[in-house]
């Protein structure tokens, strides 16, 4: 994998986009989101099963995810994140391949997540936290 600005030198430097896009392929985060979230299903050693039980997703939709047909909201990222039982900074990892901002602890409802996988509570955990707060829950 090309350092950030080792392709950022090169696509200021291409005389050709096409080029630069065909040579880069595999550089590119929207296809890296997919890999590391295979990678993160098999790591976790979790059936599919459990982990949309745990994530408060179907199981179709887990696997539309897994083959790439379906681009998740930032929410799914995150639910997805405490089915895999992730940390904090892989939680963030899989929320920057989907294009989307880490944690932002300004923003209360970023901050009580993040406070949340810390402690390695559950969703639903996390749920009741976020009503405490008068933030809508994750899993509806």
């Amino acid at each position: 994998m090309k350092r950030t600005d080792v392709l950022d030198f090169e696509l200021e430097n291409t005389q050709s986009i096409h080029s630069y896009i065909q040579s880069n392929e595999a550089e590119f985060d929207d296809k890296n989101f997919y890999r590391f979230l295979n990678a993160l299903i098999t790591e976790s050693g979790k059936s599919k099963t459990g982990i949309v039980a745990d994530a408060c997703i179907s199981e179709p939709y887990l696997y539309n995810l897994i083959r790439g047909e379906k681009r998740p909201t930032r929410n799914i990222v995150i639910k997805l994140a405490f089915g895999l039982e992730l940390s904090p900074e892989a939680t963030e990892r899989l929320l920057q391949l989907a294009g989307y901002s880490g944690f932002y602890v300004r923003h209360k409802r970023d901050a009580l997540l993040k406070y949340a996988f810390r402690h390695g509570m559950s969703i639903l955990e996390a749920d009741s936290l976020l009503v405490e707060y008068g933030f809508s829950v994750m899993t509806d």
